[in-house]
């Protein structure tokens, strides 16, 4: 029936006319249209709307009766065309083309149930199954270096857009989600000493395996305990400005070799390039200066000494700083032997030498410490020092660095971080026995 009518409207077709072949095909195709009853509402078509339809319409007609054959080979024709195409493509037009894709696949992936996406994944691994079951031995090599190819470039432009990250850091990013990025929790407790680490640091990252014994740290004094623990009324500020509360108590001066500061934006920030140095000045000021540092302890007054405190920092609280200052001239045991020690020797000539290592208490002469076991620093006055030793004059202008090796490096600076003078670290910490506790030499 179909073919006859077929024939019937080719041999009732006008005379032929000189139109182009794309024309003429198009009119044959609605002359058997119409002999099917098929009609076309044009009513606000366009003439291109309305031969763009009658193409899909031929194509699909073609497409039913072609054999496997001329499938495949017009799916080979088609992928020629595509890849010369897109040879061709400019960079913009690749990026537009790219986000219409990835556009298109998300809104069909977002509008699947869930039995058409895993129809599609069963598929999709089935097609890779295939494809790669039937590749040959040359082709399987090429394939498997282009794909490590494709990785190797992948992690290298994950690293290099993440490159110098730690000095750019964005609050914005998410960084734990980043792949590349892999640091985890730190869950794994250490057996011997307790020190929690990260899963992929080794095991005796800490305490070397029990080979390496740290007293215990005292416990805070008031107010800092509580300041710490939130449950003092002024815990809020305090915790806020800490860096500003313990730079009012610091016995040292830092400094660094570059300076840099970078005052655009609405937080001027204060870089660091070059070498850090800690600088300790004199016992005392000079009759015609300010007292600063560690000369603000020996004031003599407590209400001048925290009025200087809170002029040389602004911005912290005259009370709560004074809290802290009477707390530190009861615990920290520098500032109480430094006080001694001038009382001991009231000359101008007075020189106070802290040792960079613990060493007996008998073999220094004029020793201002007291025997406990747990006793830091040894403070001596006189003349014999080392290298690595800090020695403070009563009265001077100059400013002597400190090796950062010395046992009293964190201890000046930070003496909110180690209200009692606790150790600081020394490269002299011998090592012990694991179970018996006994030093190794």
């Amino acid at each position: 029936m179909r073919r006859d009518c077929f024939q019937h409207a080719s041999k009732t077709r006008r005379p032929k006319c000189l139109l182009p072949y794309k024309t003429r095909r198009q009119n044959w195709f609605l002359a058997n249209c119409q002999v099917f009853g098929v009609s076309f509402l044009c009513t606000g078509i366009s003439t291109t709307t309305h031969a763009h339809g009658v193409n899909k319409i031929y194509r699909a007609d073609g497409r039913a009766n072609e054999s496997s054959e001329e499938t495949q080979q017009r799916h080979f024709v088609d992928r020629l065309r595509a890849i010369a195409r897109r040879n061709n493509e400019s960079f913009e037009v690749k990026n537009q083309r790219q986000a219409t894709d990835r556009l298109r696949t998300l809104n069909s992936r977002a509008t699947e149930s869930n039995e058409q996406r895993e129809r599609r994944i069963h598929c999709n691994a089935l097609g890779n199954q295939n494809r790669i079951g039937a590749e040959t031995f040359d082709a399987r090599r090429n394939r498997l270096q282009l794909e490590r190819v494709r990785q190797g470039t992948l992690r290298a432009s994950n690293w290099l857009y993440l490159k110098d990250e730690a000095l750019h850091y964005d609050p914005n990013l998410d960084y734990p989600n980043f792949p590349q990025i892999v640091i985890g929790c730190m869950s794994s407790k250490c057996t011997f000493c307790g020190a929690l680490k990260f899963e992929a640091e080794a095991s005796g990252l800490c305490c070397s395996n029990e080979r390496v014994s740290l007293p215990e740290l005292s416990q805070l004094p008031e107010p800092l305990k509580s300041l710490m623990e939130g449950n003092h009324p002024k815990s809020k500020e305090f915790l806020s400005m800490i860096r500003k509360y313990n730079s009012s108590f610091q016995m040292t001066s830092f400094g660094t070799s570059l300076p840099m500061l970078d005052s655009t934006g609405f937080m001027p920030t204060f870089r660091i390039q070059g070498q850090v140095y800690q600088k300790a000045g004199s016992l005392m000021s000079l009759p015609n200066e300010e007292a600063k540092f560690l000369q603000i302890y020996f004031l003599g007054n407590e209400e001048t000494e925290a009025k200087r405190r809170c002029t040389l920092i602004p911005g912290t609280t005259e009370s709560l700083i004074e809290s802290l200052q009477k707390m530190l001239h009861e615990n920290n045991h520098y500032g109480q032997k430094f006080k001694m020690a001038i009382e001991d020797n009231p000359t101008e000539d007075l020189q106070i030498v802290i040792k960079a290592d613990k060493k007996p208490i008998e073999g220094h002469e004029r020793v201002f410490n007291t025997p406990a076991l747990n006793e830091v620093a040894i403070i001596i006055a006189g003349n014999d020092f080392e290298k690595r030793d800090i020695v403070l004059t009563k009265r001077s202008n100059e400013l002597k660095n400190i090796c950062e090796t010395h046992i009293s490096y964190d201890d000046l600076q930070y003496p909110l971080m180690f209200p009692h003078g606790e150790d600081g670290y020394t490269i002299n910490i011998n090592q012990v026995e694991p179970g018996t506790a006994n030093e190794i030499n």
